[in-house]
């Protein structure tokens, strides 16, 4: 039997479409983050779909949906965006946004660590963040922004470096969509 209150979330800004279920009281109940780079769109539902199966949930189990909003790829975060607001219409759910690199670091940082969490942004740029994870969740050390790597590397010559890393979705199921809207966000 599926849980009360499951809650999606769901990222396509990078080469990674990250999804992940999650219910207050019970955790993760299931996530997947395959690399499809460019193919976000062809790929969404189909991953979705097996998602919901490997969970034994059904779409009309679903209560909100937290999506990434960026920065990354514009066409990765339109897609995500717009399957989201699509599914939230149909379903009559709550949609909200969150932080993309943050589902980086959440991904690539374990308790007590800090790192950068990056994802290239052409001609020698990178989107990046400083976050720290700690036992309450993520803490943003610098909000996301776009800068030069070599300036970035310098800023910051021994901090863990989470270039395009595999985001974890679930730090985005567990956020309250109501937290940010779900507006693209570019830099």
């Amino acid at each position: 039997m599926p849980a009360v209150d499951v809650r999606l979330g769901l990222d396509s800004a990078g080469p990674h479409l990250a999804l992940a279920l999650w219910s207050p009281g019970v955790g993760v109940l299931a996530q997947r983050a395959p690399r499809v780079d460019r193919a976000h769109a062809a790929r969404i539902v189909p991953e979705l779909d097996a998602l919901l199966s490997d969970a034994g949930v059904a779409r009309s189990d679903l209560r909100a949906i937290t999506v990434g909003v960026g920065p990354g790829s514009y066409t990765g975060v339109r897609v995500g965006i717009a399957a989201a607001r699509g599914l939230a219409a149909a379903l009559d759910l709550t949609v909200g946004g969150v932080d993309s690199l943050a589902l980086i670091a959440w991904g690539g940082l374990a308790p007590g660590e800090s790192g950068l969490a990056a994802l290239d942004a052409r001609r020698g740029n990178v989107y990046v963040g400083l976050y720290r994870r700690d036992a309450g969740g993520l803490v943003t050390l610098e909000p996301a922004a776009k800068r030069p790597r070599d300036e970035v590397r310098a800023l910051h010559p021994d901090v863990r470096w989470l270039e395009d890393g595999v985001p974890d979705a679930s730090w985005a199921a567990m956020r309250p969509p109501g937290e940010r809207d779900a507006t693209a966000v570019y830099l």
